[in-house]
């Protein structure tokens, strides 16, 4: 199985890459996380300003490239709309004195940062660190939950690409959703980057007492300006070339994001190389004249830029443009044949849509005619990468502005970090682990922000209730005060007691009465109900004892009671002390049901239900009945136990 980082070896000829394979079968472009891979979090387009002033209170960002002989600064505000806009840009020429690293450069860095950003302390400063030695790879996973997703990728990563966890920090993004064989999988771009450069870095800039907010390579920055929508006309797949000093890298990009990179050891060296040694066997050298070095070639080279003054043609060594060109050619040779086989092997073997424009930069001011050669080679458009344009001037150490094209090249990466964010932008100080235990710590702040929020509206509901409560309750009593106000007398504590006391003793009275006459009551209501065909035999009614006289009728009738009542009453009660006594509120019945042998039962049944309809009586139960003829007359005797009905 071919890895989507391995560069194949085999030669395919141009046509097929530049035309046949647009004739791959669909589903093999599907396993292509650029075509599905989604940039949610690009930023509005981005707008240039005109000016060099900024307002030094707005949070702004800040692009850093430490080049070869420059430091170039790039700066970003959020304008209306949080819409990117380009304010300042600033080259400060490195003195070749200057070791990296050294106090010397650690104080040039300070004077420099401090000159350009100002007493502001908002800026976030976002460094570019070199390529060499960081590897960006796409692998496609399984889908899992975004908290095993960690775990899944470095398994994945170390499966394909084993690295040492002590040296290097190991990050990805997530690109997307992709289709492989019909399973949906996740497409990830992950990389690795050395954790002594990212820590030297860091500290640099730490020392000149501007700490970074941001650290990343020179890819993620054109991706950057890509994902900004900072360049028109490059929403397709694109290719990136970019020659540096010492190497080359070929980036690919698809709908904004880097999909395939690859680094190549070619760059300006072996330019001036080639250009040194086909000066030197052109000779031979006039008086004075002798071999140009490293740092003539690289002159001659810049000469070739469009925008910048010719060199004199001694100085040149009398050759002219093509003849340079000429000399250049192996070099520019192989860079075309390394960036047709990535092609190959990107659009071929992965099966994707084939590249439509190549934007060449470098880390020195490029020919345009260069450019035109890689696009002419690769039969694709092709110029110069350009994102600043004719809109905005770049300006160097002493304030002098540049118009040209040669200078405006060489801020793409200063202006890819000024574009940079922690949302779209891969970040060497901010590592997916980072990020995840931020997003947490946001997660728990919010939630028990989101607690305080539910406790108090319910705190607050709660109170508005009682607030409620209390003025519905206060306007009750407002209307029973003016109520009470209408009664003459004023109503008092006393005067109700005194009434509440003359109601208990009429309630008391009644009472006694009602108990005093029960039973001819309870005897009237069994004789009311009884039917004409029901004799009653007896009935005893059990009230648990005589009542208590009120206390006025007995002083009322004391004089009137004589001594032989007062024995006969005492006499009574001595009896019914010796008498068994009954069950209190029980009735006795004792009776007989008169008429025919037939209709004795019925006429036994409808009694019953109408003592038990009696608001008197409750819980009527037959004891038993006998059926006897008394001269040829058909008789049902019956004896009926009631329970009187609470009072």
């Amino acid at each position: 199985m071919v890895r989507k980082n391995e560069i194949t070896s085999t030669e395919k000829l141009l046509d097929l890459i530049r035309g046949k394979a647009e004739a791959l079968s669909p589903d093999r472009a599907d396993q292509n996380p650029a075509k599905t891979a989604q940039n949610n979090s690009s930023p509005k387009p981005v707008k240039i300003t005109s000016g060099k002033k900024a307002n030094v209170n707005k949070p702004a960002v800040v692009g850093i490239d430490i080049g070869y002989d420059s430091l170039r600064l790039v700066k970003t505000v959020n304008g209306a709309d949080s819409v990117p806009e380009l304010v300042d840009q600033r080259r400060i020429a490195i003195p070749s004195s200057l070791e990296r690293g050294s106090a010397g450069f650690v104080n040039f860095l300070r004077e420099g940062l401090d000159d350009f950003c100002g007493p502001n302390k908002k800026f976030k400063l976002w460094a570019i660190m070199s390529a060499a030695h960081v590897s960006v790879h796409h692998i496609t996973i399984p889908k899992v939950p975004r908290k095993q997703l960690e775990n899944v990728v470095l398994w994945n990563v170390k499966k394909e690409m084993p690295f040492d966890e002590k040296e290097y920090i190991l990050d990805f993004d997530v690109l997307g959703e992709v289709t492989e064989q019909g399973v949906a999988k996740s497409a990830i771009i992950y990389y690795t980057a050395p954790k002594q450069e990212i820590e030297e870095t860091r500290k640099l800039f730490t020392r000149a007492g501007r700490p970074l907010t941001g650290l990343s390579i020179v890819p993620f920055a054109v991706q950057n300006i890509l994902r900004t929508r900072w360049l028109s006309g490059a929403d397709g797949t694109i290719t990136s070339l970019f020659i540096g000093n010492e190497f080359s890298r070929i980036d690919i990009y698809a709908k904004g994001n880097l999909v395939m990179t690859r680094g190549i050891k070619a760059g300006i060296s072996s330019m001036t190389e080639v250009l040194i040694e086909g000066i030197t066997k052109k000779g031979p050298f006039g008086s004075g004249e002798v071999p140009p070095d490293k740092s003539k070639a690289r002159e001659i080279l810049n000469s070739l830029s469009a925008g910048l003054p010719s060199l004199p043609a001694a100085v040149r060594y009398g050759l002219e443009e093509e003849e340079i060109l000429k000399m250049l050619m192996p070099v520019m040779e192989r860079l075309v044949r390394q960036v047709e086989r990535t092609f190959e092997h990107y659009t071929i073997n992965l099966g994707n849509e084939r590249v439509e424009k190549i934007y060449v930069s470098g880390s020195i001011n490029l020919s345009k005619r260069l450019a035109e050669y890689v696009g002419g080679q690769l039969g694709i458009a092709s110029e110069i990468f350009d994102p600043l344009n004719a809109q905005s001037a770049c300006f160097d150490d002493k304030g002098s502005q540049f118009t040209c094209i040669a200078e405006r090249i060489a801020f793409v990466p200063a202006l890819g970090m000024a574009l940079s964010d922690n949302s779209h932008t891969p970040n060497f100080l901010l590592t997916f682990k980072d990020k995840e235990r931020e997003a947490n710590v946001k997660r728990i702040n919010m939630t028990i922000f989101g607690v305080f929020l539910a406790s108090v509206s319910l705190l607050g509901g709660v109170f508005f209730y009682q607030w409620h409560a209390i003025a519905q309750k206060n306007k009750v009593l407002f209307e029973l005060e003016r109520k009470l106000a209408q009664y003459s007398p004023p109503v008092s504590r006393d005067l109700v007691m005194n009434v509440l006391k003359s109601v208990r003793g009429e309630v008391s009275t009644a009472k006694s009465y009602r108990k005093r006459y029960e039973g001819l009551a309870i005897i009237s209501e069994l004789a009311n109900l009884a039917a004409p065909d029901i004799r009653l035999v007896s009935v005893k009614v059990g009230l648990g004892g005589l009542p208590e006289r009120p206390k006025e009728e007995v002083k009322a009738g004391a004089a009137d009671i004589d001594k032989d009542e007062a024995e006969k009453t005492q006499a009574k009660q001595d009896e019914m002390k010796e008498t068994p006594k009954k069950e209190s509120n029980t009735v006795e019945i004792e009776g007989v049901v008169v008429g025919e042998k037939k209709a004795l039962q019925t006429g036994l049944a409808d009694y019953v239900m109408k003592l038990s309809k009696s608001p008197l009586f409750r819980e009527i139960k037959v004891q038993r009945t006998t059926a006897e003829n008394l001269r040829r007359i058909a008789l049902l005797r019956f004896a009926i136990t009631i329970k009187l009905a609470e009072n």
